[in-house]
């Protein structure tokens, strides 16, 4: 990385501005940003996206949208108008379907009382007489009945149903109180109406006319807001531009006397390309540059090959690495790699993810995260084959008579091979330590907290080899005493250099015991590679089971027992599949966060990201003039 202040004219300062976003060359540092809140047309443009995206009949995963350079920066006024005119459409059907929904709601209110063929306003214009409309659970209707009977008073029972009891009571005005308690202690409900001045048979006619009449303009509505399912497109780029547009607004620039100027981190293998740039725009522009000063914390930027890439997105979920450090993921990549696949373990679903994650890079236009993982599934996918025939698994079902390791039925080879990945996986992150600490240009750490457990991890190693007999009589004496010695020199580093910054006697010691107390640790992690075995085998074991539980059925009960049978064994199957990736990818990651970057990795780093084009519905802008980064 490199920091750069970039000086330019102040009337260039659209067009440099632009020129940084649209090739993401420069990370401004954040004096020069400053929030603002959205526009009120990008809110707009992603309600209109919003709302046409319902009418979609095939619903598409991931943005598909690809534009040139010269659509992307002109902004479209015929897109903004169109925005408008989409969310006015929708505020109509909205209202229609508002009405619609009182209309409904009166009908439903009225229809219980059609036969009523007095008008509501006529019975409101008498003097002395109130007449009280509502309804009664038909449970408590003849204890109402019974109470407003004693009060002397003329009802009517407009309607019945299974439930409910719809009626119609005259009451003299002076008498309403009493009425009203009763009604209080009764559960009967009022209903009003408005004063409508027929009868309510005539109503419900008039109506179902307005319902029908909404329900057409609500249809007239939605199938004006269908036909404009093809801007959609439109509606997404115009969206991408404003919210590129407001970033831009964001950066708030220094200036001198006569200029502008940004400051911010530059990739050193980018400050070319940024010359070039501005060179082929003809502006004028001075570019100062310099290497991080020894306390300034840089941003990361990372450039691997295809196959690393993606594996970058699991150690940036645990801690962005650290730019005085190595990156750790090329090391980490292939042995996330091998742990992933064994731990799926089956041929078949192998092949699964190769096909599915295959098929998913080639046809659906991922990026970002989903994409990392989809690459990272499709690549174990190939050792989960491997790992496969080691096993002899298809789909839980042993293809292999005699497979070089088999989980299930003898785990204990599986066991020790786990422990020797474990073993040489833990080397290899110290390895990475001691490369660090020379690079730091501390020795002496290295020498204590990576060379002597290199030295005693490869020791153990060796002399538990011994044990197989697989050396002749010649050479076992001499490997148990490599073995040991190997042994006794890392211990003695360790009781040499543990406390070599205690000025006591007593702090060295005590620093020697708990450099040596180090090794519980250790065998601890060690041992946590035993979930590579668990895993392997709880997936065999599943896939065992729903085969046989398949089997079962598939031969229990004719023509049927063959369709449940199929069943079991795709649900299973799918089942443990999607547990399967699950738990791998939690898992192997584990092993990488805690057993592997625990002994070396540092990690407190920020990822570099320049001002960049803000796509959040556009797949991709193709600059003719952009290099890869």
């Amino acid at each position: 990385m490199k920091k750069a202040k970039l000086f330019f004219m102040d009337q260039e300062s659209k067009r440099v501005l632009k020129i940084l976003q649209l090739h993401g060359l420069i990370m401004p540092d954040s004096q020069y940003l400053q929030q603002s809140n959205p526009s009120l047309t990008l809110i707009e443009t992603q309600k209109a996206i919003s709302i046409i995206e319902k009418y979609l009949k095939k619903k598409s995963f991931g943005n598909n949208e690809v534009f040139n350079k010269d659509e992307f920066i002109e902004i479209n006024d015929k897109s903004i108008q169109d925005v408008k005119n989409i969310l006015s459409i929708q505020d109509d059907l909205l209202m229609h379907e508002d009405i619609l929904k009182s209309l409904v709601e009166e009908k439903k209110k009225i229809t219980p009382f059609e036969t009523f063929d007095i008008p509501i306003k006529n019975i409101s214009m008498l003097t002395n007489l109130l007449v009280v409309m509502g309804k009664i659970n038909i449970e408590k209707k003849d204890n109402f009945l019974g109470a407003i009977q004693s009060l002397d008073l003329y009802f009517d029972e407009v309607s019945l149903t299974e439930h409910e009891s719809y009626l119609a009571i005259a009451v003299l005005k002076e008498d309403y109180e009493k009425l009203s308690s009763i009604i209080r202690q009764s559960g009967f409900i009022v209903e009003t109406f408005n004063l409508y001045d027929a009868k309510f048979s005539e109503v419900l006619i008039n109506l179902n006319e307005k319902i029908q009449q909404e329900k057409k303009a609500i249809e007239e509505a939605k199938e004006k807001l269908e036909s404009n399912i093809d801007k959609l497109p439109q509606l997404k780029l115009l969206h991408d531009q404003l919210l590129s547009d407001e970033k831009l607004n964001e950066i708030k620039l220094n200036s001198t006397e006569t200029t502008k100027y940004i400051e911010g981190w530059i990739r050193s293998d980018q400050v070319d390309l940024l010359k070039r740039l501005l060179d082929d725009e003809k502006i004028a522009y001075e570019l100062d540059l310099r290497d991080p000063l020894k306390e300034e914390l840089s941003p990361t930027a990372l450039k691997n090959n295809t196959f690393v890439q993606p594996f970058e997105s699991i150690t940036n979920q645990f801690s962005i690495p650290n730019p005085k450090e190595m990156d750790p993921n090329p090391m980490m990549s292939f042995w996330y790699w091998i742990i992933f696949g064994i731990m799926m373990g089956d041929m078949g679903y192998g092949l699964s993810m190769v096909i599915i994650f295959g098929l998913a890079l080639k046809f659906l236009k991922l990026k970002g995260t989903v994409k990392d993982l989809a690459k990272i599934f499709l690549f174990t996918g190939f050792t989960a084959i491997l790992a496969g025939l080691m096993f002899g698994s298809f789909f839980g079902i042993t293809v292999i008579d005699k497979p070089l390791l088999d989980p299930i039925n003898d785990p204990v080879p599986m066991l020790i091979v786990s422990i020797g990945i474990g073993i040489v996986h833990i080397i290899c992150a110290l390895v990475m330590k001691f490369i660090y600490c020379i690079r730091e240009k501390d020795i002496l750490s290295g020498l204590n907290d990576a060379v002597s457990w290199i030295l005693i991890l490869l020791g153990i190693s060796l002399y538990a080899s011994t044990i197989a007999g697989i050396y002749s009589e010649t050479m076992l004496p001499i490997i148990n005493y490599l073995s040991i010695g190997m042994i006794l020199l890392g211990a003695l580093i360790i009781v040499l250099l543990n406390g070599r910054n205690s000025k006591s006697i007593a702090g060295k010691l005590v620093g020697a015991f708990t450099g040596l107390y180090g090794s519980t640790s250790y065998l601890s992690d060690i041992l946590s590679y035993s979930r590579i075995l668990a895993l392997a085998l709880s997936s065999g074991v599943i896939a065992y089971t729903f085969n046989l539980l398949g089997g079962m059925v598939w031969n229990s009960i004719p023509i049927l027992g063959y369709v449940l049978g199929l069943l079991i064994f795709i649900v299973g199957h799918v089942f443990n599949f999607i547990m399967g990736l699950l738990s791998a990818y939690v898992h192997a990651g584990r092993l990488q966060y805690l057993e592997y970057y625990g002994k070396f990795y540092e990690g407190g780093g920020f990822l570099f990201e320049p001002l960049q084009l803000q796509l959040k519905y556009v797949y991709q802008v193709n600059l003719e003039d952009r290099k890869n980064k």
